[in-house]
C-alpha cells in the first residue's frame, strides 16, 4: 500500500462523507417533499449549479476514459472536446425554456415533462426506462474508475471480495448520504470534487510536461505516430456522428436534467452554459 496516497485519499474521503451527511441540514427544506429531495427546492444559484452540473458531466470519464481512448485510439478520442462545446449554445437557448415549463407545472424529471407535454404515460415510461438504462453504464464507468484508483493505492485484496470491498464501502456511504440529503448532498460534495479537479489538472500541467522533456518533445514524439495527432479520413463520419450524437444526448441524461432543473432561474442556466466550457478546456488539457 502507498501510505502517502492512502492518507490523502482517506482525509478527502472523510471530508466528503461528512459533507454528504451534513448536506441534509444545508439550506433546510422538507426532504419528505420530492421537489425538495430531488431538486433542492429549485433554489441553487449560479455558482452551486455550475459546480453541480460540471461535477455531473465531468467525472471518471474525464480523468480516465477519454485520455485512455486517446492513448489507445489516437486522435479519434478527441471527439469529447468538440461535443461538449457544440451542446452549450443549444443548451443556452433550450434549457431555460425547459426549466420554465417544469417550474410552472411542478415537473421534477424529464419523464414528468414528456407526460405533461404529450399526455402519454407510455412515452413517459419509455423516457424513464431509457434514462435508467443509459445511466447504468455511466455509473459503471465511475465504479471502474474508483476501482482503478484503489488498485493504484495498493488496495487490491487477496480475494475477489477483498478487491471489491473498498468499492462496496464507498458506494454504500455515497448511497446513504444521497438518500438522507437528496440533491443537496452531491451539490455540496461537487464543490470539493470540482475544486480538486481544477487543482489536479493545474498541477499536472505544471509538472508532467517537465518530466517528459517539455511540450515540444511531447508533440515531436506524438508526430511519429500519425494516428495520435491526425484523424484518418475513413474515420471522419464516425468521429462527426459520435461528437454530434453525444452532444445531443448530454443533457438528456437524468443526472444532467436534474442539475439544470435545480437552478433557481433561467438566467442561472444561461450563465452556466457560458461558463461550463471551462471544464471542456480542462478536458482538452487532459
Amino acid at each position: 500500500m502507498n501510505t502517502a496516497e492512502f492518507t490523502v485519499f482517506l482525509v478527502l474521503f472523510l471530508l466528503v462523507t461528512v459533507l454528504g451527511f451534513v448536506a441534509s441540514r444545508w439550506r433546510r427544506g422538507d426532504l419528505n417533499q420530492l421537489e425538495e429531495w430531488g431538486l433542492a427546492g429549485r433554489r441553487f444559484g449560479t455558482l452551486i449549479t455550475w459546480f453541480l452540473v460540471g461535477g455531473d458531466l465531468y467525472t471518471a470519464y474525464t480523468f480516465i476514459a477519454v485520455p485512455a481512448l486517446v492513448y489507445g485510439a489516437g486522435a479519434f478520442g478527441f471527439f469529447a472536446v468538440p461535443y461538449t462545446i457544440i451542446i452549450y449554445p443549444f443548451a443556452f437557448l433550450v434549457l431555460p425554456r425547459l426549466w420554465a415549463v417544469c417550474k410552472k407545472h411542478d415537473y421534477i424529471t424529464a419523464s414528468d415533462f414528456v407526460r405533461g407535454r404529450f399526455d402519454s404515460h407510455g412515452l413517459a415510461l419509455a423516457v424513464a426506462v431509457t434514462g435508467i438504462l443509459a445511466t447504468m453504464p455511466y455509473i459503471a464507468l465511475q465504479l471502474v474508475g474508483m476501482q482503478a484508483v484503489f488498485q493504484t493505492m495498493g488496495l487490491t485484496g487477496a480475494t475477489e471480495l477483498g478487491k471489491d470491498l473498498p468499492l462496496i464501502v464507498a458506494f454504500v456511504i455515497l448511497a446513504l448520504y444521497t438518500y438522507t440529503g437528496g440533491l443537496r448532498a452531491p451539490a455540496l460534495v461537487a464543490i470539493v470534487k470540482d475544486s480538486l479537479i481544477y487543482i489536479t489538472i493545474i498541477v499536472a500541467l505544471a509538472v508532467i510536461p517537465g518530466q517528459l522533456g517539455g511540450f515540444g518533445h511531447i508533440f515531436q514524439v506524438a508526430a511519429a505516430h500519425k494516428k495520435a495527432v491526425i484523424l484518418p479520413p475513413a474515420l471522419l463520419p464516425a468521429y462527426s456522428t459520435l461528437a454530434l450524437g453525444s452532444a445531443f444526448a448530454l443533457f438528456f441524461y437524468p443526472h444532467s436534467v436534474t442539475g439544470v432543473l435545480s437552478a433557481k432561474s433561467g438566467d442561472v442556466i444561461r450563465k452556466n452554459t457560458i461558463f461550463l466550457p471551462l471544464y471542456s478546456l480542462l478536458l482538452g488539457v487532459l
